[in-house]
């Protein structure tokens, strides 16, 4: 239990606003005897208390909190922010900018701190097969379009995901979590054993498939648990944490540079995060809304925005998937980069973007997510196709430029993977619509591959891919609606009435 007292020294105005419920970081209601309880907030528990020894015209007031954060894993992080935002009250009723735009409460911020720990190890499995495919490649005597065919091969993983997310639908999202996690972790760790390409390929199909299925699953539970004002945002900063998992990916791969085999060593760090799956899956619980769905929806009566989502994805990973997985490739074989360059490289780049992601998602809760999009496909991904056409000390910044730009397009786009999808069929749409922007990706990869062979760098091909993202864009700016602040059920009126969060 923390605790924090303020003594203030106010006018007859100023007890006026310390005595009254705060609605700002928290919300709270008057328990009378100048105490104030708890309506919502990120706390398991809270209490604030008033002690007031009034003078003419002057009082001297001592407010005292008492409380205890409900953010597991990363509550640390939280400690002074919270206290600071306990100790600087906002009348206005606005959260502090690192906090979300709309209000959490406990289960909610539970939930997602959860989420958050999953995306870790998520980020981690999505990222080791695009890192150190490139040294694989060395050992197993492999160039860049056999690499290309291997990049789109296990992108069917995501195809094998829709099967496991038949089963979200039905049994929940909280047990196949679990299951994923599971297997991404110990095929990882057999990808690191693998005798050939073939064997290596094979692997990394499963731990796609469980990854897949991870990625998907956590992203309909925490858009299930957010409340309306926040769900770009809370994608946003499942991304970041994503983004962790997957710089600790970056961070290692110096190892793969001391020998030809040592690349290996990166898929066994999985290992370390088991204590994960059984702490995570003790926090969660299962999704209000999947316990509270309407039952009898089939998907088929969905197609259209499957088709609508889809193209969009498909469009975008013509693109997003050969900028992904070449660009260690890249690197390395057209400016002669080192394992460590390349990871000081990501690292110095990458991590400063991610405020870029972070401003993003709040920005498409606060101003809609049609001109994040805009920004994100012309400018961000303007920029990347600069960077692969340019050389020396200019690639640092339009690196930087172009990742800070284009990160919109994940929270953006991202939430209406939930927004155009009852419950029942939600998780299945959701990964629906992610294996068509595979296919679209492994279409780019295999692409990329060859137009790099036939031209000799990968410059040109890049802009030729471009042309997807600017028509994705075009179409969300004609053909999404904005489902900003507004509840799950408003925007499919076949579930089950609002819920209280």
């Amino acid at each position: 239990m923390a605790h924090l007292e303020i003594t203030h020294d106010l006018d007859d105005e100023g007890l006026k606003r310390v005595s009254s419920p705060r609605a700002d970081l928290v919300r709270e209601t008057d328990a009378g005897n100048g105490e104030f309880a708890l309506i919502d907030g990120p706390f398991t528990l809270y209490k604030r208390t008033l002690t007031i020894v009034s003078e003419p015209g002057r009082h001297l007031v001592k407010e005292q909190f008492e409380y205890e954060l409900s953010i597991p894993w990363f509550g640390f992080l939280f400690r002074l922010p919270i206290r600071h935002a306990l100790r600087n009250r906002r009348d206005d009723g606005t959260a502090p900018f690192w906090a979300p735009p709309d209000h959490l409460g406990q289960r909610a911020t539970t939930i997602f701190a959860t989420l958050c720990a999953i995306a870790l190890l998520s980020g981690f499995l999505s990222n080791a097969p695009s890192e150190t495919h490139t040294y694989a490649a060395d050992e197993f005597k492999v160039d860049q379009l056999s690499q290309g065919l291997l990049g789109a091969l296990i992108r069917i993983g995501t195809l094998l995901a829709i099967g496991f997310a038949v089963l979200a639908d039905r049994h929940g999202r909280r047990r196949i979590l679990g299951w994923a996690m599971g297997f991404g972790i110990a095929f990882s760790c057999m990808a690191a054993l693998s005798p050939s390409i073939q064997i290596f390929a094979a692997c990394l199909v499963v731990v796609r498939t469980s990854n897949a299925t991870l990625g998907v699953i956590m992203v309909v539970f925490a858009l299930e648990e957010l409340p309306a004002g926040s769900r770009a945002w809370g994608l946003s900063v499942l991304g970041l944490s994503a983004a962790l998992g997957a710089g600790l990916v970056v961070w290692t791969q110096p190892v793969a540079g001391f020998a030809e085999w040592s690349w290996r060593l990166i898929f066994f760090i999985p290992v370390l995060m088991v204590p994960l799956i059984f702490g995570a899956i003790r926090q969660l619980p299962e999704s209000r809304r999947f316990i509270n769905q309407v039952a009898g929806l089939r998907l088929r009566n969905y197609w259209r925005p499957v088709a609508l989502l889809g193209g969009t994805y498909f469009l975008l990973g013509l693109f997003l998937s050969p900028i992904d997985w070449f660009r260690n490739e890249y690197l390395r074989d057209e400016h002669n980069f080192s394992a460590l360059q390349v990871s000081l490289f990501v690292v110095t780049t990458a991590t400063p973007g991610g405020i870029g992601l972070y401003v993003a998602g709040r920005v498409a809760d606060l101003r809609g997510r049609r001109i994040v999009v805009g920004v994100a496909a012309v400018l961000g991904l303007g920029i990347t196709t600069i960077f692969f056409n340019a050389s020396g000390a200019l690639l640092w910044p339009l690196a930087f430029a172009a990742i800070t730009l284009a990160s919109g397009l994940l929270p953006a786009v991202g939430v209406y993977r939930a927004e155009m999808f009852p419950t029942a069929v939600r998780a299945r749409a959701a990964t629906i619509v992610g294996a068509i922007g595979v296919v679209g990706g492994s279409i780019g990869i295999i692409a990329a591959g060859w137009m790099r062979v036939r031209w000799g760098s990968f410059g040109p091909g890049i802009v030729v891919l471009w042309i997807g993202p600017l028509i994705a864009a075009f179409i969300v700016w004609r053909r999404f609606y904005e489902g900003t602040k507004k509840e799950l059920e408003a925007l499919n009126p076949e579930d089950v009435g609002p819920l209280n969060f």
